[in-house]
């Protein structure tokens, strides 16, 4: 079987030679590694890692969905069996490709057949939000089955997910729109009405976030020890979070549910608070939070963050 490892980048020549790396020593090796770069400008392609690797550079940033999409449409165009995605910012341990695999052989034909993804398995401080099942309730962290090497998940974080191509090329690309934030719990949900499944691999590892600030505080402030904050919530993040969970609710679950959605509502009210409690001021994280909310509402996911401040247009 022939596997793609893929990585999304924008700005990340701080990490992209250990993650290249990481792949260059997998015990079972990848066939090719592709890098999608959403118009670094910090010098990331300028790294020497990046001779392992094809390159394609998008003029504008597309996205961690927009680069996933491209990644799979890679792998469909050049009869790839598997993609292995990665952030960036992602290690998986040396044996960690060839435990999937090997699980997977291991399956009988009929499970294989049903299978959509397998994802390693994230340190244990992130597994509640890395490994999640849909139910009416919304998504809650995905349970091991006690004795199994493997379990049931349907919502995966992009990275460390080993994506099938048979069942990609049955239930179509992501949706690059979402552009950040909850585009694989779309994914994810898609494969699952498609009658796909996705499997957590116990024995393969990923360590996550490696250079040790969440994804979600200003990387400058974080890297300064700036103080409290560097707790902020983004303000591009403030409004990708509030669309598209919105929109997932409204528009892509095949029906609209009464308690999802008062939880998804609840969620983002407490998000608001924490930010507003935050020192300092808050109008471009409150501003950009109420017109997510907006475009999530009426259904406007092909707008984008544009410098400094969301736009409707879809460029």
């Amino acid at each position: 079987m022939r596997v793609l490892a893929y990585i999304h980048t924008f700005n990340d020549a701080d990490v992209i030679e250990q993650t290249i790396s990481a792949l260059l020593r997998q015990t079972r090796a990848v066939d090719e590694i592709l890098v999608v770069d959403n118009a670094s400008s910090d010098g990331t392609l300028d790294q020497p890692c990046l001779q392992h690797a094809t390159v394609v550079r998008n003029p504008e940033n597309t996205g961690t969905s927009g680069g996933v999409a491209t990644g799979l449409q890679y792998a469909l165009e050049h009869g790839y069996d598997w993609t292995w995605i990665f952030d960036p910012d992602g290690l998986p341990a040396p044996d960690a490709l060839e435990k999937m695999l090997d699980l997977y052989a291991d399956w009988p034909h009929a499970m294989q057949d049903e299978t959509g993804f397998l994802t390693c398995l994230h340190p244990e401080s992130w597994r509640n939000s890395a490994h999640r099942n849909f139910t009416w309730r919304g998504l809650v962290p995905a349970k091991p089955m006690p004795g199994k090497s493997y379990y049931l998940c349907d919502n995966a974080w992009w990275s460390g997910c080993l994506y099938r191509i048979a069942a990609v090329r049955e239930i179509g690309l992501p949706n690059a729109d979402y552009f950040l934030d909850w585009g694989e719990s779309e994914y994810g949900y898609r494969m699952r009405r498609g009658g796909f499944k996705g499997f957590v691999c116990r024995d393969a590892t990923i360590d996550s976030n490696i250079r040790g600030y969440a994804a979600l505080r200003p990387a400058e402030s974080e890297r300064r020890k700036a103080g409290p904050a560097t707790l902020e919530h983004p303000p591009f993040r403030c409004y990708y979070t509030a669309r598209n969970r919105l929109y997932f609710t409204l528009y892509d679950l095949g029906e609209i549910q009464p308690v999802l959605l008062l939880r998804m509502i609840v969620t983002l009210g407490l998000m608001m608070i924490r930010v507003l409690l935050q020192p300092g001021r808050k109008g471009a994280q409150m501003g950009a939070f109420s017109l997510g909310i907006w475009h999530g509402l009426t259904g406007n996911i092909s707008a984008r963050y544009q410098r400094g401040h969301p736009t409707s247009s879809s460029g």
